[in-house]
């Protein structure tokens, strides 16, 4: 069995996988809800390819970072993943009828204020893609291949109000993401090989630790 084909058998039991979510009393009364999309469709040479956006330095949060497609909840929005697609489709074009979502990962949370639902969806070929100047720089796309090889899982240490901040990294040829990016999908590469994955109590432990300090 290829790559390609492995994937995608992979992916399909990922509806079977219950995702662990945060207990409501732990996250501050004024973090806002949002979703990303981890989307994937088949590439050239048996390749599976995820795409990325690098945020313009004009956007609201997280500002120049690589991140997932994605934003807060609307009202008009039917659900979160309602959210992640309505927001792809604003900042890449592509149209939400092309996409299946397969599944979601585990609750995470973001330094600007979010409590974030990562959603995993595929498509069966390759998407146009229109880019919103106004949100997106750059488009990045990656091999799952390359990215599941040891030698680009990395760190990378940088100032947070003042004090030296290491988080999770992702360091390839043709792209870069860190922070809270690198980490959901580092969860989903360590459920993609069945391996073991802290993320989670990570996430659970920090945010915990952030309760402490402001209740």
């Amino acid at each position: 069995m290829g790559f390609s084909a492995w994937f995608r058998e992979r992916l399909a039991s990922l509806r079977e996988r219950r995702p662990r979510t945060f207990p409501e009393n732990l996250l501050p009364d004024e973090y806002s809800r949002a979703a990303v999309l981890m989307l994937f469709w088949p590439g050239p040479d048996d390749a599976v390819e995820i795409v990325f956006t690098k945020r313009t330095e004009t956007v609201s949060s997280h500002r120049g970072q690589v991140s997932f497609p994605g934003g807060v909840f609307h009202t008009g929005d039917e659900n979160m993943a309602a959210t992640a697609l309505r927001e792809t489709w604003e900042e890449l074009g592509i149209d939400p009828g092309v996409i299946t979502i397969m599944g979601r990962l585990d609750d995470a949370w973001s330094i600007a204020g979010h409590h974030v639902i990562p959603y995993v969806a595929w498509t069966d070929r390759a998407p146009g893609i229109t880019v919103n100047a106004d949100e997106v720089a750059e488009v990045i796309l990656a091999d799952v291949r390359v990215l599941l090889r040891p030698e680009v899982n990395t760190t990378r240490t940088m100032e947070f109000n003042g004090r030296p901040r290491t988080t999770h990294a992702f360091d390839w040829d043709g792209g870069y993401v860190w922070g809270l990016t690198a980490d959901m999908l580092r969860e989903f590469l360590n459920w993609l090989d069945d391996e073991p994955c802290d993320r989670f109590e990570r996430r659970l432990q920090k945010l915990d630790d952030l309760s402490d300090r402001t209740g």
